[in-house]
């Protein structure tokens, strides 16, 4: 019993096909696995290891699949990478010397299987352009009919913005948003690629449409039942089939008779498959089929629109130039990039990223709105409205099912604000029902909701880059009227050096709040 039994299932199971088909190639070469064993144990030069894989690399550059097709340039890789690590476990006193030419052999494989598959790109998923966001989000609200389409979008807008996989929305709960001491709006999820936690900042967008804090406050204020997710018809977690281990043996033992191998060892079977339940990207994808089509968006989009790489620079910025800071945290995929990790994803540039993303300048001051701005009185009206509006995440026993106080003053301003533009694109529409059927619990009427609504549209705009405004003074002097004249005529003349370093510094662009 080791840690390599506790490695994934996906994980073991391609370990396992990368051997059966190096078992394969050496069936086929008529070589026993003893016999290579022993040749690459006789051999310190290492140039038997080397001889073994290049010729299970020309084996996978001309090797056709079960459709009578060669291997897709992916499925070579995988197997020479895969076969690679488990000869390189078997024989550690090659690694040092070998590790360099086999990546070297590696790259010219994956040269090679390019080369030989047309030449070109990859075939990649086209990216999500905020265009094409903002097309789904519009239809979503205008069509709405049930509290499924509240979820879905805002499922299609958080993928929008955190540039990650689908997966990583299925550990979103509702603890895991807050706002930080910035009033930024915060949420705090685990990528399940690297399997690291990571707090990612989201800002009001410019466009109601694709904003994501009306996404998530319409998705909550709709849930039938209290749950601890954020979105809660996502499918559950695939879970793990359980791991059989093998019996355990005393160190005592495996230190005084260490086991010996004849042949090549066989690697860890890999756990049967477990049943094939929806998985969170199929749901993504039925999504997306569904209302792509009917939005008017072109593009075939898929889970995969929403990765980082094309979707990145998709949405980018000419003044974000660090492209990798667009991944948002997910490019540090190794422990050698700790550094860089710490120097430069920092919740600063992460703001600056969120702030493009929602239609804003980089370097422009973004306000969170909440209720702050009413009297007392109205905020006790607020309250109860409140109150019903997010039964299913307020006061409630159970913690992982509330949500912060802060957070909702801001979900509930975002929105009440929004109010007549929901009610303009559908007056049926669920949210509509049920912002009009609290505000009536809470023994106010509709215009009170519009004069709530309206009061908060009048919230001053975020900061915009200006320009300092000219002074014009009228000058009754002549003197000085002569002075301008001729300050003017000697702008006509050529520039030297003594002129040059007589200019003053020119100011920079003022921020105006």
């Amino acid at each position: 019993m080791g840690l390599e039994e506790l490695q994934p299932g996906n994980t073991l199971r391609a370990k396992a096909t990368a051997v059966a088909a190096f078992s394969k190639f050496l069936k086929g070469e008529e070589v026993e696995e003893e016999f290579v064993r022993k040749c690459i144990e006789a051999d310190e030069s290492g140039k038997s290891f080397v001889c073994v894989m290049d010729k299970f690399g020309m084996y996978l550059a001309f090797s056709e699949g079960k459709k009578g097709k060669l291997l897709a340039r992916n499925t070579a890789m995988q197997y020479y990478r895969q076969a690679k690590i488990w000869l390189l476990e078997q024989f550690p006193q090659h690694r040092a010397s070998l590790e360099s030419r086999l990546l070297k052999m590696g790259k010219t494989l994956d040269s090679f299987c390019l080369k030989r598959d047309g030449g070109g790109f990859v075939t990649k998923a086209p990216p999500c352009t905020k265009a094409d966001l903002k097309k789904m989000m519009v239809y979503l609200y205008t069509n709405s009919c049930s509290e499924s389409d509240y979820q879905d979008a805002a499922l299609l807008c958080l993928l929008w913005y955190l540039f990650g996989r689908a997966s990583d929305l299925s550990m979103i709960k509702k603890r895991n948003i807050s706002i930080d001491a910035a009033d930024v709006f915060f949420l705090r999820l685990v990528r399940v690629k690297t399997s690291e936690e990571q707090g990612l900042s989201l800002f009001p967008d410019a466009d109601f449409s694709t904003c994501p804090l009306l996404a998530v406050a319409l998705a909550l204020s709709v849930q039938a039942a209290p749950s601890p997710a954020l979105i809660d018809n996502l499918p559950d977690q695939v879970l793990q089939t359980p791991t059989s281990l093998s019996p355990d043996v005393p160190l005592v033992e495996l230190l005084n008779a260490p086991p010996s191998t004849s042949g090549l060892s066989t690697p860890v079977p890999p756990p049967p498959r477990a049943g094939t339940a929806p998985t969170i990207y199929a749901h993504v994808n039925r999504v997306l089929d569904r209302v792509c089509p009917a939005a008017g968006v072109s593009a075939a989009l898929t889970s995969h629109s929403f990765r980082r790489g094309g979707a990145q620079h998709a949405n980018g910025c000419e003044k974000m130039t660090a492209r990798w800071i667009f991944d948002r945290g997910s490019w540090n995929l190794s422990t050698t990039n700790k550094g860089f990790n710490y120097i430069f994803n920092t919740s600063r540039e992460d703001h600056m990223i969120a702030k493009v993303l929602s239609g804003y300048k980089p370097s422009a001051a973004v306000h969170l709105q909440d209720l702050s701005s009413f009297d007392a009185d109205t905020l006790d009206s607020i309250a109860r409205f409140q109150r019903v509006l997010f039964a299913a995440c307020y006061q409630l026993e159970t913690e992982a099912f509330n949500i912060n106080r802060k957070v909702l003053d801001v979900l509930t301003a975002c929105l009440v604000r929004h109010y007549p533009v929901l009610k303009d694109l559908n007056p049926k529409s669920p949210a509509v029902n049920r912002l009009e059927t609290c505000v009536a619990h809470a023994g106010r009427t509709l215009a009170d909701l519009l004069a709530w609504s309206a009061h908060l549209a009048k919230a001053r705009n975020p900061c915009k880059e200006s320009e300092e405004p000219p002074h014009h003074h009228a000058s009754a002097n002549p003197t000085q009227q002569s002075q301008a004249k001729n300050r003017r005529s000697s702008s006509t003349k050529p520039l030297s050096l003594n002129t040059l370093s007589r200019i003053p510094s020119a100011k920079m662009p003022a921020w105006t709040c």
